[in-house]
């Protein structure tokens, strides 16, 4: 036990001696939010606060205080030639990290800072340790602000404002899909068979069915099932786990929003998709212009729509230079070698070309919101062939500064082409490919009593919240990121 620990024990058993309880049930003085206060400051008023002591400055019988409260900060001063016994107790009892309750009377101070004359005081909750750094100051080391991000948040006024931006992601998509007539429904979290993407799935044991089944990588078979039974316009918001890399972009627990409506293409969704970014943009951190940090440099996003639109073999062409279109299986196979790409479950053209769009175009040119369309038809199990070009699927990815942001589908609606494609997967899954799609029968026969066209979406929220806060590394807008 540190030294610091043992004197605020100390103090804790002290105070039980002389009958204050150092963890009352609630305060004296009810507390006014303190925004309130600051947004309409009364001089002269009577207040009273509760918040934890961010800061102490002392000048003899003066003390001059920080209280921060919900994310604000305000001053407070004791002077012990009005309140003696108030400054004595403070000066005795009170420490750095500890919460008070505080009355006094709203005055400012000769350079102007409001401030709070204490003429009433409680300990709310005695702190056994001291903060690990002055408020406003940002933790240094990455272990301790990800493992114990309680400090991360409490002295660092810019964490809280990263994670509120998450937040208000979350609360601002939910009016946006409301206000165009989606219904936000509920889908199972443990599944007996994950599916709607390609990942490694956890398992878990379901003890009374004596079975294992595992956490859903993706929302999008139940979400379909909602389509089939009757509804037109459906979305969820929700944790999704997929068993793969932990780095700056990927995390094995993330927030997605999928949405599904009836009668609409990919087009149709395309467009959904521009306005609900923009709307966030605009709602969430005011402005369609933000700063994202990609690489060494810091671009400067416009999130108005419309977003550029170009298909995944333009955009070879455009940015790496490569007609995809014309190369052989063999010159594919080179670039693949080239580019230390390995490919699980044996190759496939398909399935190629997107890991070499995803390493020469996607992270290095596409940091304006584009929207990439048309990928190879055998890399997407669940999308609708391509109108004009059976080769290709009807798909797109939008990309925001280097980052994919969204994935989304004029969804196949048949059933026995679908069934197809999972024998497919199944195939691949054989030959070694954790990732590849199980065939979940059941969808299948879902899908057999009829679909109508669809549309779907997916957008990875952290990583929109993550444009918006114009930060690098997931772990900034995730709460408790997982850690080794």
């Amino acid at each position: 036990m540190s030294g610091e620990v043992e004197y605020r024990r100390r103090i804790r058993e002290e105070l039980l001696s002389k009958n204050i309880n150092p963890y009352p049930h609630k305060p004296i003085f009810q507390p006014q939010s303190l925004k309130s206060i600051l947004e309409n400051p009364v001089e002269g008023a009577e207040v009273a606060l509760a918040g934890r002591v961010a800061g102490v400055r002392r000048h003899g019988g003066l003390v001059f205080l920080d209280i921060i409260d919900d994310g604000l900060r305000i001053q407070a001063s004791i002077d012990k030639s009005k309140t003696g016994e108030i400054f004595d107790f403070f000066t005795r009892y009170v420490d750095l990290g500890d919460f008070i309750n505080v009355k006094g009377v709203l005055y400012r101070t000769k350079r102007g800072e409001l401030t709070v004359e204490v003429r009433g005081l409680q300990l709310l909750a005695k702190s056994l340790r001291a903060p690990p750094v002055k408020y406003g100051h940002r933790l240094v080391d990455p272990e301790v602000r990800y493992r114990k991000r309680y400090l991360d948040i409490m002295m660092t006024p810019e964490v809280r404002r990263i994670l509120e931006i998450k937040f208000r992601v979350l609360e601002e998509t939910r009016k946006f899909m409301w206000s165009k007539g989606f219904i936000e429904v509920e889908t199972p979290v443990i599944q007996p068979i994950y599916g709607g993407a390609e990942a490694r799935p956890f398992k878990t044991h379901v003890w009374a069915l004596g079975v294992d089944w595992y956490l859903r990588i993706s929302l999008e078979l139940h979400l379909k099932r909602f389509i089939i039974g009757g509804f037109n316009k459906v979305f969820e918001i929700g944790k999704v786990f997929r068993n793969e890399d932990i780095d700056a972009q990927h995390n094995p627990e993330f927030t997605m929003m999928e949405a599904y409506q009836a009668y609409a293409d990919y087009n149709d969704i395309m467009n959904l998709t521009e306005e609900l970014i923009s709307h966030l943009a605009e709602k969430v951190v005011g402005k369609r212009v933000v700063e994202v940090p990609v690489g060494e440099v810091r671009e400067r996003i416009d999130l108005t729509p419309p977003f550029k639109r170009i298909t995944m073999y333009d955009a070879f062409r455009e940015f790496a230079g490569v007609d995809v279109e014309r190369l052989s299986d063999e010159e594919i196979r080179d670039l693949l070698a080239k580019n230390s790409i390995q490919l699980a479950g044996g190759y496939d053209r398909g399935r190629a070309i997107v890991k070499l769009f995803d390493k020469l175009v996607g992270r290095r040119h596409l940091i304006q919101p584009v929207f990439v369309m048309d990928y190879p038809r055998s890399s997407s199990p669940l999308a609708k062939p391509h109108r004009y070009n059976p080769e290709l699927a009807e798909r797109f990815e939008l990309f925001i500064a280097g980052l994919e942001i969204a994935n989304a589908y004029t969804e196949l609606n048949d059933p026995v082409l679908q069934a197809e494609y999972f024998k497919a997967e199944e195939e691949r899954r054989r030959r070694g490919d954790e990732e590849a799609h199980p065939f979940d029968w059941d969808f299948v026969e879902a899908m057999e009593y009829g679909m109508p066209p669809t549309g779907g979406l997916g957008v990875g929220l952290d990583r929109v919240s993550m444009v918006l806060a114009g930060v690098s590394s997931i772990k900034e807008v995730i709460p408790f990121p997982m850690m080794k």
